[in-house]
């Protein structure tokens, strides 16, 4: 873990008892002598038990509070050494792409930390064996469907998308146990999201949600959840940033879906490689 702690326990924030509120504030306002602490003494300060300090960094994401206390350690080491800071007047155009830049390599370290192998072999496991697969996202997020579908287009797998939420329900009504879908949302409450789980799980398909929230009701409703990290900096609200995590990660599975069917997918490839072709100039 890096600076990303901080996000990561902002992506559980909402969902968690007040009791876990309370620790994750603390830690938030105390992280340079937070590592130091034993957790008894973490309890004590957060007037709550050593088990719920316990049971609050298995909920997010870590097997022990020793691991979570190593995170925090991470964390402080980061935040010396990191160029990344708040935008400022003063700052140069140049200023201004380097911690742009920073912080979106942030945000995708700490996205690959959180991404377990196991979720991705279980991610491609409904990916090979669905007929057809639905990108499906509102608003930002629907920006995130289109690219993800137009990556798609290129392999022998059955796609589909649409930009207008009342298309998506339609295209979600038809889709079956025997395909899948990728459900992408910031904060995973969009009620019209939402809406189009609903209408995936009583067909019964199978959903793998992107968002930054981990608790969220998307995750809830879904099988399975990619959980992107972004770092919020001025002018660049969080779920704008959380564009980058997203599209890398669909990205990754674009290619871990090229790589697995690879014996399959030249043919297709051709096709549209000469189909494109005629439409550049010589």
């Amino acid at each position: 873990m890096t600076q990303s702690l901080i996000t990561r326990i902002n992506s559980y924030y909402d969902n968690l008892s007040k009791s876990d509120q309370a620790i994750s504030n603390y830690l938030i306002e105390n992280m340079d002598s937070a590592a130091r602490l034993s957790i008894q003494e973490f309890a004590k300060n957060t007037k709550v038990s050593t088990a719920t300090i316990s049971r609050f960094a298995k909920k997010i994401g870590f097997d022990s509070f020793q691991d979570l206390k190593l995170a925090i350690h991470s964390t402080e080491k980061f935040k010396s050494d990191n160029f990344f800071s708040e935008l400022s007047p003063e700052d140069s155009y140049k200023d201004i792409l380097a911690k742009n830049f920073t912080s979106n390599i942030s945000s995708l370290n700490a996205t690959l930390q959180l991404i377990e192998s196991e979720t991705l072999e279980k991610v491609m496991n409904i990916l090979l064996s669905a007929k057809t697969c639905g990108f499906f996202g509102l608003g930002g997020s629907n920006a995130v469907a289109l690219i993800a579908y137009h990556k798609f287009l290129r392999m022998p797998l059955q796609t589909v998308y649409h930009q207008d939420f009342h298309y998506q329900q339609m295209l979600a009504s038809k889709l079956t146990e025997k395909d899948c879908a990728f459900v992408i949302s910031h904060t995973g409450k969009n009620k019209d999201t939402l809406k189009i789980v609903d209408i995936l799980k009583n067909n019964h398909v199978p959903v793998i949600a992107i968002t930054s929230f981990a608790n969220s009701a998307l995750v809830k409703k879904s099988d399975l959840a990619l959980i992107s990290i972004a770092e919020e900096i001025s002018f660049r609200p969080e779920a704008v940033a959380s564009t980058v995590s997203q599209i890398s990660l669909l990205d990754a599975i674009f290619l871990m879906y090229g790589m697995k069917a690879q014996d399959t997918i030249e043919d297709t490839l051709e096709n549209i490689r000469e189909v494109i072709s005629q439409t550049r100039l010589n």
